[in-house]
């Protein structure tokens, strides 16, 4: 009886082992595959991948089918997260205000009356 506790211990670290370290064809199968897989797959190949070409293929895969985008919950985490490792991708969003409208809010403040007395006041002192 204790020999089969140790075949399902010696199989389940085996299965474990191999989740962990996915064969590279698993990564190369997804650069020719006309298929979507899920994103569950794709997290489960991503606790696998062990290299960054695997990562790579990853964040291409996901690139190549358009599900980067923040609609598809599931392959946008994976992408960003894929994408901050590789470098891809900064941790902080910026917005990006154009030139022309930082210059006409400038313009408007400076016709504004309010503002003007505002700032002679603060000058005088």
């Amino acid at each position: 009886m204790e020999g089969e506790g140790v075949f399902q211990s010696i199989f389940q670290a085996y299965a474990e082992h191999r989740k962990r370290h996915r064969k590279t064809n698993e990564f190369e199968y997804l650069d020719q595959t006309p298929y979507l897989h899920s994103s569950d797959y794709l997290k489960e190949l991503y606790r696998g991948a062990d290299t960054k070409e695997k990562k790579q293929k990853l964040f291409d895969y996901i690139q190549r089918f358009e599900v980067s985008d923040k609609e598809f919950k599931g392959y946008y985490s994976l992408y960003e997260q894929i994408g901050r490792e590789l470098g891809y991708i900064e941790d902080e969003e910026y917005i990006q205000i154009p030139k022309s409208l930082i210059a006409e809010y400038a313009r408007q403040m400076m016709d504004d009356e309010d503002f003007v007395k505002y700032n002679m006041r603060r000058q005088r002192k």
